[in-house]
């Protein structure tokens, strides 16, 4: 079968596939190449989401080692560090690992901050971006070796305390 892809137009390509021809914007062509991506590497970065990836990184960060963890809260920036924490302010673990890895007067300005800055809902927009800055954050403390996962096969959170 021969496959072409030319520019038809600003922002308009022309797909061909032998003898048919079909007329697609930008937009679906990203799409389509996002689709062939993820069959050809399921896994990978580019096959992930934006939203497949701040699900994934708010799952693993809570088993991240803590120097890890410390190294985080200094190099993000510190919005995206309370969006973070309002968004898991019901997980008590993710709570937990991050103000377990912050001295008494960081506590105190997270806190201020999250009560001043975030006292309502934060914008799904603003979540989502935050959580993508931290994730390549995080992916370039892995890469030098300072940020890793520790293998944790359960852990509870009961009455605030964790349970390895």
């Amino acid at each position: 079968m021969k496959i072409s892809v030319k520019k038809a137009a600003p922002d308009v390509f022309s797909l061909s596939f032998d003898d048919t021809e079909i007329a697609v914007d930008k937009k679906e062509i990203k799409s389509l190449l996002l689709k062939i991506i993820r069959v050809l590497h399921p896994g990978s970065d580019a096959a992930q989401s934006a939203e497949e990836r701040a699900s994934e990184f708010m799952r693993h960060i809570k088993n991240a080692n803590d120097l890890g963890v410390q190294r985080l809260l200094r190099v993000a920036k510190h919005d995206d560090i309370l969006v973070l924490l309002k968004t898991a302010e019901n997980d008590e673990i993710t709570l937990s690992k991050f103000y377990g890895n912050m001295t008494e007067t960081s506590k105190k300005i997270i806190a201020e901050d999250l009560e001043f800055q975030f006292g309502d809902d934060i914008p799904g927009a603003m979540i989502k971006e935050a959580i993508e800055r931290l994730a390549k954050i995080a992916k370039d403390l892995e890469d030098e070796g300072t940020l890793f996962y520790e293998n944790v096969i359960t852990r509870h959170v009961t009455h605030g305390a964790e349970e390895d």
